[in-house]
């Protein structure tokens, strides 16, 4: 969509790694249990040791510390150092390269091992490595000291160690600064990959948000460390780039920091995703070559590397050795940039030291002819009266409008640049001075103008790529080396306040007029541009909307108002949008062709245009040469910007760099180009580009995705009430007005902070995180993409119920009969336990057992593990709850199933109300248990001491689930007060999830647990206002006399109840005989399961094990008994005379029934078939089947009560029947 993808060159090397575990934990007087979590490990490249002595040269080197981000790998540092080995040794470590024989050098990399945690979930992990990280640093500063030069001795002066931090690595190495065991003097480079430094991308851990306070606290500390922060760009999808700007977050002062875009980046110009900016071949050169020469210029001690002047132009050198543009800065910040250049070492401009009296009106070379160059050609460019210029189209005309710049673009060699581009050493074909006179020296006597000029360095060029006009392939490509002479252009822009700081004025430029070297090899033809112009971009006002596009003409205003005199105008044109700021929205620019341009048919130019745009806000840029004269430019750009969550930017817009190059001056076409026609192009349009626009509004607003829909929930619950479920609630919020609600209520909340309203926190953290009207529709957009989301759960996890139910009725597996519950309600409980039963139950074993099973798992287990475990236990209530219900649905209807069903219905809707939010609660929850997970696999005691309790969420949580799931079950408190406030709890709840949600994820937890209390309460009071009522007496305590002449006469009174009135007082009786006999058949069942289960652990079994010595198996013994007349005992087979029967007869019963053996005993007990000796458990099981049994079918005798269930079951079937007749008749 954005047409981009990442030119990054794959990097080669040869790791491997040396461990320091055991050095550093004896160097180490900390017994933190990070020491034996976290390692240290040395590169070395070819498993080859650096070499620190030649002969009597000893080497200084200088360590730096690699630290991996979330997840990340200490392996990742092998990148970084091998360049820096490549372009610090000859060889394989011969010699150290020319440059560095006399600097300290060289780069020792270490890189610790994180075991690859979740740091960006965790606050308290982000201190264990950050305080691992200050006891590396104390180590290595003892490994490196410093040398012994005479003043000082050996380790007497601090030696700077170098951090380098990946993704949440940055955030480690910046916070290892303000913890305790920092030592001061110790680090004062800090460089950062892709680091989220204004807000935790996650922030579902309220500790997150305590270390960014911590590290982005404001502090006027004038030796903090240089911060250097480089992000992707568009193309890192893991994190926004947005929270990398550390000047668009405000954070530090400008002169410590230096943040941008690898799109910005000479000779890369590419965006990088979220690992590639560790390996992107043309990034990690450029950072190991500022490392190794920011030590080689100004030393690797502190106290060498503190004094104002030194951290101003280390800032300037790294901002030069990255590439990094300036024309986004501020005024201010131009200005500094101007002085630092003068700063010696490394000094940019040479002001100090190459101070050369020159006379302006020679036209003789003054370097180049001492080079050996031929044909050279010197101007002289007077700053104190340029060819203009008169810039009246702003009304006002002030000394800033009528500023000019001077600018220099051109292939042709500016010499060699040991600072940027080491392998191309090059003859000088451009030489560049600026002049000044001084004022406090006597003039020569013979020279009419005497001028004193100082020489421009090559560092101070900045590159361009090479624009040809029928390009290959898109821009950039890995493949070509855009820093090779060939391929790129050396532009020299000095600004206005640069002029005026140095107090320039003229500058001479002598060149040679041959062909430039190394591009005429590669068929490249010699480009050279200078001339003044505009210091102030022109302005565009406008900007294009979601449905209409905006078009400007080119330039804007008349030549001729610019400058008299057309020919006098560099390359560049600049404009500046102060409106397109945001980074929210992705573009559409198309450049349109200038007619006057073509009509001549000039030959296509031999360098075709370029155009940069810049975000003033954040440097960010985009490149596109290559441009076409004849046809229209499309480009599509996505820049950062304003962005959601961030600061206003002070500085706003996108600006417009167009270099124009082939005028073609000096050819018979010459006239193309003119004051009436200075353009190859007539008009800029703009338009939204929309599915990019959605992509990047996809990729900010993710956590809206996950955090809103809870708040889209809390609203239907207040609306719908308990009673109904969530899909029917959430299906509910459609119908008006709860549909304007649902998209007014976002509208509002951004009207309020548009107002200046704040909330606890700056007013863009909250709601969506902007305040700007243009973005008024976005949050009812997010609020029904949430309506959708939550429909969707709501309808999966119905369907998921459905579908275990579903499997409960097949009898899957012996998991079977758990999923298919009887459908009677549990009872109600309508008063508090009285203390006789509250003692008792204290006493009970299983009560204490219970008790220290909960205390044990709140104080080993973090409050995470416990939210996981109510929800699979609220889980297994609603599915029970669900599969009661739909058994009652099943079921043939009559007159006393609408009742349960009611109740199980009510029960089963407040059980899924909590499922759900438990549900979306539960992914806030789910990163800091994984980063405890990870804690306990690397030691018990990194787990145990890492443990964060939250006892009043966890009480609130657990006391609500054990309710849900009790075999009883709580009056619901049901009045006007109650209800209101339901509204209120969940109302807050809803509108904090609006506000805070996305920014502030955590206090979603904070405001659940008022909303678990509030559940409890509703539960608990009507206990309380039972024991209160029992306390005062009621008016069954007040004896009534009857007044007779108000009674019912006789004569009308009934004599009996009715029928049907008595059929039902029998039905409710035998209703509960049946509850009770169903309570003790389960009961006996239960305990028959259970003790089953306790024999075969006993016998040593297995499950399905069908032989072994302690199993029965039905093969080895007959399936039928034969037994004859004599192995039946007889009762009296003693002969003797006949009696009649009477007493005789009963005395043999009597007898009988006191010697005859029980069954068991005259035949074979099953229990043998088991084991020969039958274990306690296993009789316990026999007995309390029997008992069930009993329970379900009482045997028919003189002792049989009619109580069982099968006849209870029977009897109110008939009683039903006899209602239904009774109701009909």
């Amino acid at each position: 969509m954005l047409n981009m993808s990442m030119a990054c060159r794959m990097a080669r090397m040869m790791p491997s790694y040396i461990v320091h575990d055991e050095q550093l934990r004896a160097f180490s007087s900390s017994n933190s249990p990070v020491m034996h979590k976290y390692s240290l490990r040395e590169y070395r490249e070819m498993a080859i040791k650096q070499p620190l002595h030649f002969g009597p040269i000893t080497l200084e080197p200088m360590p730096v510390l690699f630290i991996p981000g979330n997840a990340g790998s200490y392996a990742q540092v092998r990148s970084l150092a091998s360049s820096a080995w490549g372009q610090y040794w000859q060889g394989r470590m011969e010699l150290p390269m020319p440059e560095f024989r006399d600097a300290p050098g060289p780069l020792l990399w270490y890189t610790v091992d994180f075991n690859e945690d979740f740091s960006a979930f965790h606050g308290q992990t982000l201190h264990d490595q950050a305080f691992y990280v200050n006891e590396v640093v104390r180590y290595l500063q003892y490994l490196h000291p410093s040398q012994d030069n005479g003043e000082y001795r050996e380790g007497e002066r601090s030696v700077m160690v170098a951090l380098v931090g990946h993704s949440m690595g940055g955030i480690v190495a910046r916070l290892a600064l303000a913890l305790e065991n920092h030592m001061a003097g110790t680090v004062d480079t800090i460089v950062t990959l892709s680091t989220p430094h204004a807000f935790p991308p996650v922030p579902f851990d309220r500790s997150m948000d305590r270390v960014y306070d911590q590290i982005n606290r404001p502090h006027n500390d004038e030796h903090a460390p240089l911060l250097i922060s480089l992000a992707g760009g568009v193309l890192d999808t893991q994190l926004s780039s947005d929270a990398s700007s550390l000047s668009l977050a405000r954070l530090g002062t400008p002169e410590s920091r230096l943040s941008s875009f690898t799109t910005s980046i000479s000779s890369l110009w590419s965006s990088t995703d979220h690992l590639a900016i560790v390996w992107c071949d043309q990034l990690r050169f450029r950072i190991a070559r500022a490392l190794l020469r920011d030590y080689a210029r100004f030393g690797r001690l502190w106290d060498t590397r503190q004094s104002a002047r030194v951290r101003a132009a280390r800032h300037e050198a790294w901002r030069t050795i990255l590439g990094l543009p300036n024309d986004a800065a501020s005024p201010a910040e131009r200005y500094r940039a101007a002085l630092a250049a003068t700063y010696e070492p490394g000094a940019s401009l040479a002001k100090d030291t190459q101070l050369m009296p020159i006379d302006l009106t020679s036209k003789e070379s003054a370097l180049l002819h001492h080079l050996n160059m031929d044909d050279v050609q010197v101007h002289v460019y007077k700053a104190l009266s340029p060819p203009g210029p008169r810039q009246t189209y702003t009304g006002n005309v002030t000394e800033d409008d009528e500023a000019l710049g001077f600018e220099v673009v051109t292939n042709l060699s500016v010499g060699p640049n040991v600072e940027r581009d080491p392998p191309y050493v090059q003859t000088p074909e451009l030489f560049v001075a600026l002049c000044t006179r001084r004022p406090s020296l006597e003039p020569m006597d013979e020279n009419p103008e005497p001028a004193y000029c100082y020489p421009v360095l090559a560092s101070a060029y900045e590159q361009l790529p090479w624009s040809p006009t029928a390009p290959d392939n898109s821009f950039p490509q890995a493949r070509v080396p855009y820093a090779a002479p060939a391929y790129r252009l050396n532009r020299l822009f000095f600004s206005h306040e640069f002029l005026r700081a140095h107090h320039v004025e003229s500058v001479r430029v002598e060149y040679t007029r041959q062909a430039a070297v190394e591009p005429d090899k590669q068929g490249v033809p010699t480009v050279l541009r200078v001339g003044w112009t505009e210091s102030q971009p022109l302005l565009l006002r406008g900007k294009p909307s979601w449905l209409r596009s905006q078009t400007w003409d080119l330039p804007g205003v008349p030549p001729t108002s610019l400058l008299s005199s057309f020919d006098d105008h560099a390359a560049l044109w600049h404009w500046q949008a102060p409106e397109l700021d945001s980074a929210l929205t992705a573009y559409r620019f198309t450049l349109e062709p200038a007619p006057c341009a073509y009509e001549r048919h000039p030959p296509p130019p031999t360098m075709s245009p370029i155009l940069r745009i810049l975000s003033a806000s954040t440097s960010d840029s985009r490149i596109f040469p290559s441009l076409h004269v004849s046809a229209p430019n499309d480009m599509v750009v996505a820049m950062h910007g304003a962005a959601p969550f961030m600061p206003p930017p002070t500085e706003r817009g996108l600006r417009f760099q167009l270099w124009h190059i082939d005028t073609y001056a000096s050819t018979s076409f010459s006239g193309v180009y003119s004051s009436v026609c200075p353009l190859p192009f007539v008009r800029l349009r703009a338009s939204v580009h929309w599915r990019a626009s959605l992509a990047l509004l996809v990729l900010r607003y993710r956590l809206a995705l996950v955090v809103w829909p809870l708040a889209v929930l809390a609203l239907a619950r207040l609306v719908a009430g308990p009673a109904r479920t969530p899909f029917a609630a959430l299906a509910h919020l459609t119908t008006y007005p709860w549909n304007l609600v649902l998209v007014g209520a976002p509208v509002a909340l951004h009207l309020l902070l548009y107002m200046g309203a704040s909330l606890g926190a700056p007013a863009y953290t909250l709601g969506i995180g902007l305040t700007s009207l243009a973005f008024l529709w976005l949050g009812p957009v997010l609020a029904l993409c949430a309506y959708g989301l939550a429909l969707f759960l709501s309808l999966v996890l119905s369907m998921g119920l459905h579908g275990l139910y579903l499997l409960g009725r097949l009898r899957v597996g012996r998991f079977g009969p758990w999923w298919s519950p009887t459908a009677q309600p549990p009872p109600y409980v309508d008063q508090w336990p009285t203390r006789h039963a509250l003692v008792a139950w204290s006493c009970k074993r299983s009560t204490w057992v219970g008790a220290l099973v909960l205390t044990g798992c709140i104080v080993l287990l973090p409050h995470q593990v416990l939210v996981l475990v109510c929800t699979l236990v609220q889980a297994g209530t609603t599915l029970r709850s669900y599969a009661a219900l739909q058994d009652l649905l099943r079921d043939a209807s009559t007159p006393s199933d609408v009742a349960r069903r009611t109740q199980w219905q009510q029960r089963h809707s407040e059980h899924l109300w909590l499922l759900q939010c438990l549900s979306w609660l539960l992914p806030l929850h789910a990163p800091v248990l994984v980063v405890w997970v990870r804690n306990v696999n690397a030691g018990f005691s990194m787990g145990l001491s890492r443990v964060e309790h939250n006892v009043v969420a966890t009480a609130a949580l657990l006391a609500l689930v054990y309710i849900h799931a009790a075999p009883w079950t709580l009056r619901t408190l049901d009045s006007h007060g109650a209800r209101l406030g339901s509204c209120v709890v969940y109302g807050a709840l809803a509108l904090a999830t609006m506000i805070y949600g996305i920014r502030y994820g955590y206090v979603l937890n904070e405001v659940f647990v008022g909303v678990l209390v509030w559940e409890l309460i509703q539960r608990v009071w009507p206990l309380r206002h039972t024991i209160a009522n029992a306390r005062q007496p009621g008016t069954q305590d007040v004896l009534l006399t009857p007044i007779q002449h108000l009674a019912v006469p006789s004569a009308l009174a009934s004599p009996a109840l009715p029928a049907s009135e008595q059929l039902l007082t029998e039905y409710l009786d035998t209703l509960e005989a049946y509850m009770q006999a169903r309570t003790r058949a389960n009961d006996a069942m239960q305990a028959g399961f259970l003790q089953l289960a306790r024999a075969k652990m006993a016998l040593g079994g297995t499950y399905g094990q069908r032989v072994s010595p302690d199993a029965y198996d039905a093969r080895m013994s007959a399936q039928l008994r034969l037994r004859t007349d004599a192995e039946i005992p007889k009762a009296n087979n003693i002969p003797a005379l006949r009696h009649r029967m009477g007493a005789v007869a009963e005395a043999s019963d009597s007898t009988l029934s006191e010697t005859a053996p029980a069954p068991e005993a005259s035949g074979f007990d099953p229990l043998y078939q088991f084991s020969g000796l039958p274990p306690p458990a296993l009789k316990a099981a026999q007995r309390h089947f029997r008992q069930a049994a009993t329970h379900l079918f009482e045997t028919e005798g003189p002792d049989a009560t009619g109580t069982d269930v099968w006849k209870l079951q029977r009897r109110l079937e008939t009683l039903e029947q006899q209602l239904d007749t009774c109701r009909r008749t």
